[in-house]
């Protein structure tokens, strides 16, 4: 769907074609308009089978349903083992208005953060892990 807009950052659907409905925006499926914002979107989407591990998106819906379902509010729910930050993050690259959506720049620089906080975490688990180990194997002695 992604291409050169730089010079109008726009461009519209002219042709009647099929569509990768599961991963178009809102607006695109709607009116036919894309930018980089229906490019969001779609990443989003694209996290999400990322960090579901090639989950499908819209398990099980009809794709010719979702549409309604997302005028009506509908997104994709949080999968259970996916970071509530994380989540956050593509519930914003599903917002309806374009304009809410991150620019690609700042959701390089949350997951960029995010990471950042897990490498963070897995060295003070480790570390904690190594002084509580030793430590309660030398007071056994």
């Amino acid at each position: 769907m992604a291409r050169d807009v730089q010079q109008e950052n726009i461009y519209e659907r002219k042709t009647k074609g099929r569509l990768p409905v599961k991963w178009t925006a809102y607006e695109a499926l709607l009116y036919g308009k894309y930018t980089t914002k229906s490019d969001v979107w779609c990443y989003g989407v694209l996290l999400y089978e990322i960090f579901t591990i090639g989950g499908s998106p819209y398990p099980r819906m009809d794709g010719r349903k979702i549409v309604n379902l997302l005028q009506d509010g509908y997104r994709m729910p949080k999968p259970q083992h996916v970071d509530e930050e994380l989540y956050q993050i593509m519930m914003k690259c599903w917002k309806n208005d374009p304009d809410a959506r991150p620019t690609f720049t700042k959701l390089k620089n949350q997951l960029k953060d995010i990471e950042t906080q897990h490498k963070v975490r897995i060295l003070i688990n480790m570390k904690v892990s190594f002084h509580v180990g030793p430590t309660c194997l030398g007071s056994a002695k």
